[in-house]
């Protein structure tokens, strides 16, 4: 019997200390960001600008239809597995896709990132854990999201935070068993920046609700945009 506790004792350690730390977790969460390659992703997008103070020459919106592809697998200049992403456009769901611009995303034991056009995000931090933070901007510089954002205040620390893990979600139709959201930043405002900025990722599907609102506001002038996706289908 005692040799019994001993092997179960050595198999525990040698697995990560049998989740010492944040033991509560059934699971890691890896699946709420797939890199299989041949995946996609199609979503409606919808996005508005205002300027007030520049009257109508300061509002335009766009709505189109995106799709993302995992293409090929690649080493990254750190040596790491990574993914080769390319996103495709189109004005409607009749018109031929082309290609809008190529990122790739990286999933270590640890973290997710996503290199949008040389600036990354942490998207994810594993384990997946209700309340758990971090900071998702960690690998930018302020200067890159100011330009990015088109606003000189916008902050450099988002503090993420994960919210209804496993979780339900319905949205356009579709209905996901397991989602995970992640709340990037919830600073609203009556006068200077206002932001909020959410993303919803399904079990075994990935990103499939974004929003992003960011307005910088000054007495009568408000400058700034919101901006939606929303998935329309997904597939592999």
């Amino acid at each position: 019997m005692k040799n019994k506790v001993l092997l179960v004792g050595i198999v525990c350690s040698l697995l990560s200390g049998c989740y010492r730390e944040d033991a509560d977790l059934p699971f890691i969460g890896y699946e709420y960001f797939p890199t299989e390659i041949g995946r996609f992703i199609e979503y409606k997008v919808d996005s508005v600008w205002q300027d007030d103070e520049a009257g109508q020459l300061g509002f335009a919106e766009a709505h189109y239809f995106l799709r993302d592809l995992s293409e090929s697998p690649f080493t990254d200049e750190e040596g790491r597995p990574a993914t080769r992403v390319e996103r495709y456009s189109r004005l409607s769901p009749f018109s031929d896709w082309k290609i809008k611009d190529v990122w790739y995303r990286v999933r270590t034991e640890k973290i997710a990132e996503q290199n949008e056009e040389n600036i990354v995000f942490v998207k994810h931090n594993f384990p997946l854990k209700d309340g758990k933070k971090w900071d998702g901007n960690s690998k930018n510089t302020l200067l890159s999201l100011q330009e990015l954002y088109l606003q000189n205040t916008v902050p450099e620390v988002w503090e993420y935070e994960y919210q209804n893990v496993n979780e339900p979600y319905a949205i356009n139709g579709l209905t996901f068993d397991s989602t995970v959201t992640v709340v990037q930043l919830n600073r609203p405002a009556l006068v200077g920046l206002d932001i909020f900025a959410q993303e919803v990722y399904a079990k075994n599907v990935g990103l499939i609700h974004k929003q992003l609102r960011m307005y910088n506001i000054q007495g009568a002038d408000t400058v700034g945009f919101v901006y939606e996706m929303v998935i329309t289908d997904f597939g592999e």
